[in-house]
């Protein structure tokens, strides 16, 4: 549900009287969420609209609950602005959040900014723990609308944007820019778009006053001008010398008072020269009264939206192209949004039909045995078994397919209930998976960890930029690949940089030859394949800081590269998700399920070997989409990234280590630097830089996740084998001894397993000191361990399997066949 008001439905002094601050929004969040029918709710308010977009479990009880939260908010009483509010329920609201993120919905149509102001609402609001999974998908899926409508059409060319119709007003009254001094007040994302646009339009100077003055200095630092410390007399100065000021600071209250003008105005030596002030902010940042002062104007919001609906830019035929070219986008997207939470929306109910038919058989199959299972051989009993089962699942396929068809093709009857009452199923309960008591999710060693919870994404995928709190001064490029699990947790980890340092992180897309290959990974090398193109940024100083899976490293180090930390690990088990709520065991024989990684592959074989495995590539959404849209009946990923991407509740089975071992490193990130040997520490600017950023780094390292990935990576290096390679492992600290469970096939798909242990080294001095040598000499001798006791395991599965990887071309193909081929080619 969206509840809002905008430009578009009240005057601009009614939206003044209903601007929010964040501690308004806190407020008036915590109060929204105490209602009966809220489950979770995003608050956008900028300077022009109001928006509560909730999760709400009815329409009339989640209205009442959000009107509520808002009378009690503001001081109006709730008929005095009802009119003006409006309201959009289900399809609508996704419709019309897709709009206002592609900007359609703006006072300046297609006007980019509000997709960052959307960014900032999800990004606080999932800090606050206040969204659901659906909202937190309804909300990424429309910042990825946003881009999407920007980068495929020419929005960002025909928008007629707040700063250009106010600039053209300006210039009727100042005259030309390239004569103007022009004073910027703010250093926020606003003020980068006026910064910027001023500096095009050729202005003959250009200063910024901002009261933090490391941000005002990185805005200006670009295009060239002043930056300066906002206080009274430096505002006075600047007034004095200005023709144009610009406001947009977002602050509560005004910042440039009518004190402050008249003392401009009293220093300056243009006394008779026209000065234009416009004011982006609401509620006003300069003092509306200075219109009453001679050769001056004010430009204020109500102004400019006068000014843009007299224009005549979207009668323009390109204009009406572009906007109808954006229209079919979020057309094309809404449909496909609607369609997959449909589908979705339906799944339990067909869960719960499949449990009722598997509970009948249970039941009818008793009975059997109770009366005949005497008199009838265990394999006539157990065909018997089948053929009930066979029976089953051919009367319930149609109606599992046409419920999920007809859910999406007809909204006017609920074909869910209807098969509830069909059938008699109980009241349908949705259930998420959850860890298994084996799996131990890392806890932060840093204050800043990001938790990867399943239920939202770790950070904002869709992010260009993070700015710290507290800004120390300096940008750091961090590089990563392009995908949504990629860059959400690259995100997350620049995050707790800027929290940590202070430093300004940019985030880089570098595009991998396993992101552009579909081949199976072992076809075309596996190895480094996700890694090489990354690292090759590193080397090229393109970025300073690299964000790996780690699983794809390969296990022998690159030069010039420094694995600089290895954070806290997540979950590192394997998750099935499956057509109708199926787990592993539920799923029928024949069924197909698709995984890209030989080891899972030859562990579902083993498994179940009455179902299809079959190869698939592609990003998480691809592989589940694959599920969705009926062409594999479940597929397997890494509980880490479904985490990681906010995605857990779609999980069937979360998959036990009995069943299936992970690959070495999975749930872990590795996050690299320039090393000391790379060619560019002949720069001892940059050398110094790298210094202080691996000195950063450190304090994310996680020692007991070190640990582990290092006994599991060593069996990969004994294999000879890359992250593609049938193998798995899982190191863990039981007492005072790190055991290692570990796996590894050979072509035949024979699978050999192998569990040992190893006293953990007695070390002297406290490892959360941080004392560098005694962290250096301590982690020496644990990782010896960790690496032994692998080496050691990887000797144990490949003499179990006969395989020598110096005589392997393919690393895990048993000598003895490799020696009989052999024979019979001469032969």
């Amino acid at each position: 549900m969206v509840l809002g008001i905008s430009h578009q439905s009240a005057p601009i002094d009614m939206l003044d009287a209903l601007a929010f601050g964040t501690d308004d929004v806190d407020r008036l969040r915590t109060d929204a969420l105490g209602g009966a029918s809220v489950d979770g709710l995003a608050v956008l308010s900028t300077c022009n609209r109001l928006e509560l977009i909730a999760d709400v479990s009815a329409f009339h009880g989640g209205l009442a609950d959000l009107g509520n939260a808002l009378v009690s908010s503001i001081d109006k009483e709730w008929q005095d602005i009802a009119g003006h509010f409006y309201a959009h329920y289900d399809s609508q609201a996704l419709q019309h959040l897709l709009k206002v993120a592609c900007g359609l919905d703006s006072m300046a149509i297609g006007e980019a900014q509000i997709l960052g102001q959307l960014r900032s609402t999800f990004t606080d609001s999932m800090a606050a723990g206040a969204l659901t999974s659906d909202l937190s998908h309804a909300l990424q899926q429309s910042l990825r609308v946003g881009k999407r409508a920007h980068s495929e059409t020419g929005l960002d060319e025909v928008a007629r944007s707040l700063f250009g119709a106010a600039l053209e007003a300006s210039q009727a009254h100042i005259g030309s820019l390239r004569a103007a001094n022009a004073l910027v007040i703010g250093a926020g994302a606003m003020s980068g778009l006026v910064v910027a646009g001023l500096h095009k339009e050729g202005v003959n100077h250009l200063t910024v006053l901002n009261r933090t003055i490391e941000k005002a200095e990185r805005l200006i630092a670009e295009v060239g001008g002043r930056a300066r410390k906002l206080t009274p007399r430096t505002l006075a100065e600047e007034i004095a010398d200005a023709d144009l000021i610009i406001s947009c600071t977002g602050a509560r209250g005004v910042v440039v008072t009518r004190d402050d003008i008249v003392a401009g105005l009293s220093q300056s030596s243009k006394s008779a020269a026209n000065k234009a002030f416009i004011d982006f902010a609401l509620p006003h940042d300069i003092d509306p009264s200075v219109r009453e002062f001679e050769h001056v104007a004010l430009f204020g919001l109500g102004e400019i939206r006068n000014l843009l609906t007299s224009s005549a830019n979207e009668r323009d035929a390109a204009v009406v192209e572009t906007v109808e070219a954006v229209r079919a986008i979020i057309a094309e997207e809404a449909d496909k949004l609607e369609s997959g939470a449909k589908e979705r929306a339906v799944a339990p109910t067909v869960t719960a039909l499949r449990t009722h038919a598997k509970d009948v058989i249970a039941a009818e199959t008793e009975r059997l045995e109770k009366k005949i299972g005497e008199s009838v051989d265990e394999k006539v009993f157990a065909e018997i078994r089948k053929s009930l089962h066979r029976v089953a699942e051919k009367l319930i396929h149609t109606p599992t397919v046409k419920v999920k068809e007809l859910a999406v093709s007809d909204s006017d009857v609920d074909y869910a209930q209807a098969l509830i009452q069909l059938f008699d199923l109980p009241t349908i309960k949705v259930a998420h998976a959850k860890a298994t008591p084996e799996t131990k999710v890392a806890k932060a060693s840093s204050p800043e960890h990001i938790e990867a919870d399943g239920l939202r994404p770790v950070a904002d995928h869709t992010l260009d930029v993070v700015e710290p709190e507290h800004p120390t001064g300096r940008t750091i490029r961090l590089g990563t690949r392009r995908s949504q699990l990629a860059r959400s947790q690259s995100t997350a980890i620049a995050h707790q940089i800027a929290a940590l340092t202070g430093w300004r992180v940019e985030i880089v897309e570098v595009v991998t030859e396993g992101d552009v290959n579909m081949s199976p990974l072992a076809g075309f090398g596996g190895t480094g394949v996700f890694v090489s193109a990354v690292r090759q940024a590193l080397h090229q100083g393109q970025i300073d800081v690299a964000v790996h899976s780690l699983k794809d490293l390969p296990t022998t180090p690159e030069p010039g590269i420094q694995l600089a930390a290895i954070p806290p690990r997540v979950d590192p088990a394997d998750v099935l998700i499956g057509r109708d709520g199926l787990g592993l065991s539920e799923l029928p024989a024949g069924s197909v399920v698709g995984t890209g990684s030989p080891r899972r592959a030859v562990q579902l074989r083993a498994a179940r070997p009455d179902i299809e495995v079959r190869g698939v590539r592609g990003n998480v959404d691809t592989r589940i989409a694959h599920v969705r849209d009926g062409r594999l009946d479940a597929v397997v990923l890494a509980a880490a990234g479904v985490r990681r991407i906010g995605r857990l509740a779609e999980a069937t089975d979360l998959l036990d280590f009995d069943t299936m071992l992970p690959a070495p490193g999975q749930g872990a990130l590795a996050i690299e630097t320039r090393g000391a040997d790379s060619p560019f520490t002949q720069d001892e600017e940059l050398m110094a830089g790298d210094v202080a950023i691996r000195t950063a780094l450190r304090r994310l390292h996680d020692e007991a996740t070190d640990l582990a990935v290092t006994c599991e990576r060593a069996i990969l290096s004994r294999a000879e084998a890359g992250c593609s390679a049938p193998i798995g492992a899982l190191a863990t600290i039981e007492g005072d001894e790190v055991v290692v469970t570990a796996m590894m096939a050979d072509d035949d798909g024979t699978i050999a397993r192998t569990r040992m242990s190893a006293p953990l080294p007695v070390v002297d001095g406290d490892l959360s000191s941080r004392d560098d040598e005694a962290l250096k000499v301590a982690g020496k001798e644990i990782a010896r361990v960790a690496d032994e006791l692998g080496t050691a395991a990887a000797e144990d599965l490949l003499r179990r399997l006969d395989i020598d990887p110096a005589q392997s071309s393919d690393h895990l193909t048993p000598v003895k066949a490799a020696a009989q081929s052999s024979s019979q080619g001469r032969a």
